[in-house]
């Protein structure tokens, strides 16, 4: 048998030392996608108070890309350079003097809680007696002129943007405040919004570039000499927020490109979106192409963008894509990217699962009652979904459900107590993104369920999947649970630990995982989320991190020996 390797004779170590025999590394989940391919409005339903409209996706990429060709290059101008040697000196000569420095400071905070506090005060807690005690040291503050009156409006705001962007911890003691005093504050973003928000903001750091060959460049200058990169492109063009500068076929023409220049190390997957199958009639044949022509390595769905992965007009290509060895990489975490449309009236019962009705033998359709965008779109992520694909009992049950007679020809269906003809139990499917980090940590804390322990070192097949106790799964199971069953029951199933890589914590499981006893040792994968990712770390951090933490043992196989069986499929088996 030929060697599964898709490394060209010129592989090399990272040491530099030439390593014929060895596979190259491979950093299996990458992005190069710029911010002319996202779409305007993808903070809405996101940001509050209506700021997704206002706090656009060009907006923020215009910004970025100004800063980077005006504002980046003022540090190299002579007035620059004064002002930095200015700035220095005055803060040399408050260093001499810290009682003084501090005196300043507090007077510039006590004015700024004064100025944008003191009439809701005085409003909201009128007669209380702090309340004068707040009055009395305003009048005192303006009688010895360490406080501008109303009349000097001027000098009032020049105070309150001084304290609010020189003065360390300065904006942290306003906003706590307002908090406290103004309701509609209170809608600002928690802290799960705001670590969203963070990570939507995160994009603009590296996709104001406008091509992609320039993202890949500063992706593969992190890695070692010999890596090679999963480049994922995202079609959003459907995601209910907007059409994006460039769309999605624009932006896989230069994904085309960025493969041709970059042939030895770039390996791109195509979108499928059932969507543009159903809109554009030769997308088919264009994702077969991709593959079979262009050198593309795989498939990649991203359900939280609006559908099941198990949908009509993918079937045919999951099938095609089973027989042909091919790999589907599927998102699998809760995240920033999802539908920003309005929740559709089908989307609050599952097609295929069912629940209890609470009555002896009967039962329903399972019920889906999230009604926020982030919640609902993790129904179409979540892990159980893809039994409808694996296993041929729940496609048996999602073809009756479609009842198309195309798809029952095309995988051989003649009953629901017969076999089918074609199934789809052997379709390489990666779990991108292993469910999360918060999966992980979740299904850590979960000592007091059975179905939640065993896995470290699994005596049986995780999971038992039973139509009767699904409904326990979908709501109970951690996603991290039901992955690794799926694993188990499945020797063609992987998963990559893109993004969460992030999360140190996630080490001590992960080596256990990477144990032969776990039964799944040799299908996890090193992924990196580059560059979504960078709202957390930088890709080189994170492969330092997992450098120092694991055996080299442990990174050869998930960073060279299991992509390399991964990647592998029927059609263009090598990478010349």
């Amino acid at each position: 048998m030929k060697s599964l390797s898709i490394l060209p004779e010129d592989n090399t170590a990272e040491s530099g030392t030439l390593r014929p025999d060895r596979p190259p590394f491979i950093n299996c989940h990458a992005h190069t996608f710029t911010g002319d391919h996202v779409p305007p409005f993808i903070g809405k339903k996101l940001l509050p108070l209506g700021l997704g409209y206002v706090f656009t996706i060009k907006l923020i990429v215009n910004y970025f890309r100004w800063y980077n060709k005006v504002p980046s290059k003022w540090k190299y101008k002579r007035p620059y350079k004064l002002w930095e040697s200015f700035h220095f000196k005055l803060l040399w000569f408050l260093e001499k003097i810290p009682l003084v420095t501090f005196l300043i400071r507090a007077v510039f905070m006590l004015d700024t809680l004064l100025i944008l506090f003191l009439p809701v005060i005085v409003e909201k807690f009128k007669g209380d007696q702090w309340a004068n005690y707040c009055e009395i040291i305003n009048n005192f503050m303006e009688s010895i002129f360490l406080l501008p009156s109303k009349e000097h409006f001027v000098l009032r705001a020049s105070v309150v943007l001084i304290t609010v962007f020189f003065m360390k911890s300065g904006w942290k003691l306003v906003l706590s405040i307002g908090k406290i005093l103004f309701q509609f504050l209170r809608l600002l973003p928690g802290p799960e919004t705001a670590a969203y928000i963070k990570r939507y903001l995160s994009i603009g750091r590296f996709a104001f570039h406008q091509k992609q060959v320039t993202i890949y460049r500063m992706l593969e200058k992190q890695y070692p000499q010999d890596g090679r990169f999963v480049v994922l492109p995202m079609d959003m063009d459907y995601m209910g927020a907007g059409k994006p500068k460039s769309d999605y076929l624009e932006q896989l023409e230069e994904l085309k490109k960025l493969r041709r220049v970059k042939s030895k190390t770039c390996l791109p997957f195509i979108f499928a979106d059932p969507r543009r199958i159903r809109e554009q009639t030769n997308y088919f044949a264009e994702i077969i192409k991709c593959i079979a022509e262009e050198g593309f390595r795989g498939i990649k769905t991203y359900p939280a963008l609006g559908y099941y992965p198990f949908d009509r007009d993918l079937l045919p290509l999951m099938l095609w894509a089973c027989e042909n060895n091919v790999p589907v990489l599927n998102h699998c975490i809760k995240g920033t990217i999802y539908y920003r449309g309005d929740k559709k009236k089908e989307w609050n019962y599952h097609p295929i699962f069912r629940q209890s009705t609470g009555e002896k033998g009967q039962n329903e359709p399972l019920l889906l009652n999230e009604l926020k965008n982030s919640d609902f779109s993790a129904n179409f992520t979540h892990p159980l979904n893809y039994l409808c694909l694996l296993n041929e009992h729940y496609l048996k049950l999602l073809l009756e459900h479609y009842d198309d007679k195309e798809l029952y020809s095309l995988f051989g269906y003649s009953g629901t107590d017969k076999p089918l003809l074609k199934n789809l139990n052997d379709l390489k499917v990666c779990f991108g993104h292993f469910g999360g980090e918060d999966e992980w940590a979740e299904y850590m804390e979960r000592d007091r369920f059975l179905s939640e322990n065993g896995f470290t070192n699994p005596l049986g097949k995780g999971i038992n999947f039973i139509p009767n106790a699904l409904e326990n799964s979908w709501k109970y199971n951690t996603w991290f649970a039901i992955i690794y069953s799926l694993m188990l029951q499945h020797p063609n199933v992987y998963a990559d630990i893109s993004y969460i890589v992030h999360d140190e914590k996630i080490f001590p499981l992960l080596k256990s995982l990477l144990k032969k006893d776990s039964g799944i040792s040799d299908r996890i994968l090193y992924g990196s989320d580059f560059y979504v990712v960078r709202s957390q770390k930088s890709d080189k951090q994170m492969w330092a991190d997992t450098s120092g933490r694991l055996t080299e043992n442990e990174l050869e196989l998930i960073t060279r020996e299991n992509p390399r069986k991964f990647l592998f499929n029927n059609i263009n088996q090598y990478v010349k």
